[in-house]
C-alpha cells in the first residue's frame, strides 16, 4: 500500500482540540497518556510572543498585527487595529522618532522594516475624522484634559472609549499644542492634527480652544466640575542663556517662540544670519525653519556632534538644506548696538572632560580661547521648561517636573472632589511625542480602575508588555487579537530566537524625498506616503517576530506526525501529545520562534 505523505495525513484531522483524540479515561497528570513511552519531560505549545519592534514601542503599538492586516490589503482593520494602542498614526507615522526600527530584527539580516513609513500608510487610508466606530455608553464619569498637546489628545482618546464624558482645555486659538505650534508644516502639515481633532470631536468630546486654565477657568472650578483631570500642559518656555543683554533685543528669541509665531502665520524678523544655540531638537527646527525664511542658519552646540540629543536622520536632513554646526563652542557675551541690534556674539571654545549624570561627556570651557559668530539673530534653544502658575501651589512640583506616582495621579491639595493625573513632558519621562501618548493611555485605564474600584497595580501586571514600560489598551479591554492564540505578552522574542535561514535578503522600499534645494524653500511636506504598492512590498519584509504565520515547517519536520492542523475555519496547528516525543525539532525549525518548550507537567489549556 503506498504510503501517504506526512502533511496529507495530518491535514485529514478536523478538530479543534487534541482533548477530540485523547482517551478520556487516562489521567493527564502522568506519563501514561503519551503512547509513546514515559520518557518525555518537556513538551512543545504554540504561543504568540512580543516581537522587538513591539518591546521597544514606549506606546506598545501593535506592529506585527496590523503590518499582518496590510499584507491582506485590509487597510480599514489595519487603521482601527493599529488604534488600539497608538491612536494617532497619521501623526506618529511623521514624527516618531522610532524606537521600533531601531530594534527591528529584520536588521541583522538586511536593513530595518520602515515601520514607520508604513504607519504613515495606514494613517492616511482612512478619513481621520471618522469617529471610532465602536464607542460606548458614558459611564457616568467626566473627565477633563488641561492641554491639547499629545498627552491630552491620547487621554481623551481613551477615556472616551473607556466611556468618560471628556472635555479638553486649550489656551491657545488652536487645539493641538506642541503639534501645532511647536513642530514645523513640513515634518507634520497642520490639516493632519486639525482632522485628528476633528475625529475626537465627532467621538463626543468637547473641544475648547482660547480657554486657558488660570487664566478663563481657575484649576479649583475644574476640580468642583469633574470626576476626574488630567494634566497635560507641556513644556512651553525656555531656559536663559544668562548673558548680559539677553532681554534687550527683539532679535534674541527663543526656539519654541519663534517656531511659535511661525506656526500662527506670525512675522519673525530674522535678518540674513541665525545663530541657534543648543543641540535638541528644537535648535534644529529652529534652524531649519529659518534656513525655509530665507536666513542662514548656524546651530552652536557646546558638545560634539555624537552627544547631541536631537534625532540623527534630522541633523542629516539639516545638514543637507544648508544648515552649519559649530560644536565645541558656548556663548561667552552677547555685544548690542546702540540700536539694539546684535554687533556679535561672542563664544568660548569647549573641550569634552569626564561623563556627567546625563551620561555623556561634560563640557569644559577653554581658557582665554573665544571666537566671534557675526548674526543678526540669536535663537535660544538649550532645553524648555513648564510654566506652572496655574497651579496656584494646589499640586506639588520637584525639579520642573509634577510629582505622580505609579498611577501617574498627583498628590494634590484635598479641596476639590475631582482626583487629577498628569503626563507628557511635565512629569519625570522622556520628552517624545510617543511617550506623551503612552502616558495618556496609562492615565486613562488608572482613572478608570479608580472608577470600577479596582487596584491598578494588579491591572498593571496583566496588562504590561514585554520587558518595557508600555502597556496594552486592548488587553484592558479583552479585544482580541490577530491571531486567536494562546498570547505570552512577557517574552521578547529578539534576533537570537528567529531562524534567519528561512528569510531571503530583500532591500527597504526607496522612501521619495524632495532634494534639499527643492525642499528648504517651502514649508510643505517634502516626503510622500507610500503608494499602495510600495506599502505591500515593503509590508512583506516584516518577518512576524514571535507569531505563527501558519508557514508549515512545524508540519513539515515533525518526524512523528504530531502536529496537526486545526480544522477548517480554525487558525494553526495543535499537537499530538500522545505521539509527541518531545524531541523539539518543531521549536528549533520554527522561523519565529511562535513554539516554546515547556516542562512535561506544565499544565496547559486545552485548546491547544
Amino acid at each position: 500500500m503506498a504510503m501517504k505523505k506526512r502533511s496529507e495525513m495530518a491535514k485529514e484531522y478536523d478538530f479543534t482540540s487534541w482533548r477530540d483524540f485523547t482517551p478520556m479515561n487516562i489521567s493527564l497528570g502522568t506519563m501514561l497518556h503519551n503512547m509513546t513511552g514515559s520518557w518525555r519531560f518537556i513538551k512543545p505549545i504554540y504561543e504568540d510572543k512580543v516581537p522587538a519592534c513591539q518591546n521597544a514601542c514606549p506606546a506598545g503599538n501593535d506592529i506585527e498585527g496590523w503590518i499582518k492586516l496590510v499584507q491582506k490589503g485590509e487597510y480599514d482593520k489595519a487603521y482601527w487595529h493599529l488604534k488600539q494602542e497608538q491612536p494617532f498614526p497619521a501623526i506618529l507615522g511623521r514624527i516618531c522618532f522610532k524606537f521600533c526600527e531601531t530594534s527591528c530584527n529584520r536588521a541583522v539580516l538586511d536593513d530595518y522594516v520602515s515601520i514607520n513609513e508604513l504607519e504613515r500608510f495606514v494613517g492616511d487610508q482612512v478619513d481621520l475624522s471618522t469617529p471610532h466606530p465602536d464607542l460606548p455608553e458614558y459611564n457616568g464619569k467626566n473627565l477633563a484634559v488641561v492641554g491639547s498637546g499629545p498627552a491630552g489628545m491620547s487621554v481623551a482618546y481613551y477615556g472616551r472609549l473607556l466611556g468618560f464624558r471628556v472635555t479638553m482645555f486649550e489656551a491657545l486659538p488652536e487645539m493641538g499644542g506642541i503639534l501645532r505650534v511647536g513642530i514645523p508644516a513640513y515634518r507634520l502639515p497642520r490639516e493632519v492634527v486639525a482632522a485628528e481633532f476633528a475625529g475626537l470631536k465627532n467621538m463626543g468630546i468637547e473641544l475648547l480652544p482660547k480657554t486657558g486654565v488660570g487664566k478663563d477657568i481657575t484649576l479649583n472650578e475644574l476640580r468642583n466640575n469633574y470626576d476626574y483631570m488630567f494634566l497635560a500642559t507641556g513644556v512651553h518656555a525656555s531656559m536663559k542663556l544668562n548673558l548680559e543683554g539677553e532681554d534687550q533685543s527683539h532679535r534674541i528669541m527663543s526656539g519654541l517662540g519663534m517656531l511659535k509665531k511661525v506656526a500662527l502665520g506670525e512675522e519673525v524678523d530674522l535678518g540674513d544670519r541665525v545663530a541657534v544655540i543648543g543641540g535638541g531638537n528644537t535648535a534644529i527646527d529652529a534652524a531649519r525653519t529659518a534656513i525655509r525664511l530665507g536666513a542662514d542658519a548656524t546651530v552652536v552646540y557646546r558638545r560634539s556632534e555624537t552627544e547631541m540629543p536631537a534625532h540623527s536622520e534630522e541633523i542629516e536632513k539639516a545638514r543637507e538644506e544648508g544648515v552649519r554646526f559649530r560644536f565645541l563652542a558656548a556663548p561667552e557675551k552677547i555685544e548690542l548696538n546702540d540700536d539694539g541690534t546684535i554687533r556679535k556674539l561672542v563664544c568660548c571654545e569647549m573641550e569634552l572632560g569626564p561623563p556627567d549624570e546625563s551620561g555623556r561627556k561634560r563640557p569644559v570651557k577653554k581658557d582665554g580661547v573665544l571666537f566671534d559668530i557675526k548674526t543678526d539673530s540669536i535663537v535660544t534653544a538649550i532645553g524648555e521648561i513648564p510654566l506652572f502658575d496655574y497651579l496656584n501651589k494646589i499640586i506639588k512640583t520637584e525639579n520642573r517636573v509634577i510629582e505622580v506616582n505609579e498611577c501617574l495621579e498627583v498628590d494634590a491639595k484635598a479641596d476639590g472632589k475631582a482626583k487629577i493625573f498628569a503626563g507628557g513632558d511635565i512629569i519625570d519621562m522622556p520628552h517624545t511625542v510617543v511617550h506623551a501618548v503612552a502616558s495618556g493611555k496609562k492615565a486613562a485605564i488608572a482613572m478608570d480602575c479608580d472608577r470600577k474600584g479596582v487596584e491598578f497595580a494588579g491591572v498593571l501586571k496583566k496588562i504590561a508588555i514585554g520587558d518595557g514600560p508600555a502597556i496594552s489598551f486592548s488587553q484592558y479591554m479583552g479585544w482580541s487579537p490577530i491571531n486567536p492564540v494562546r498570547q505570552n505578552n512577557s517574552m521578547v522574542v529578539d534576533s537570537e530566537k528567529i531562524v534567519y535561514d528561512y528569510f531571503v535578503k530583500e532591500p527597504q522600499v526607496e522612501k521619495k524625498i524632495q532634494d534639499a534645494n527643492s525642499r528648504k524653500g517651502s514649508f510643505e511636506p517634502y516626503s510622500d506616503t507610500f503608494s499602495e504598492k510600495d506599502a505591500l512590498q515593503e509590508a512583506s519584509r516584516c518577518m512576524h517576530c514571535g507569531r505563527c504565520t501558519e508557514c508549515d515547517n512545524c508540519l513539515i519536520f515533525c518526524p512523528d506526525i504530531s502536529v496537526l492542523v486545526k480544522g477548517k475555519g480554525h487558525f494553526g496547528y495543535a499537537f499530538d501529545y500522545d505521539y509527541c516525543k518531545g524531541c523539539g525539532i518543531c521549536f528549533t525549525e520554527c522561523p519565529r520562534n511562535a513554539i516554546t518548550m515547556i516542562d512535561e507537567e506544565t499544565p496547559i489549556e486545552i485548546d491547544n
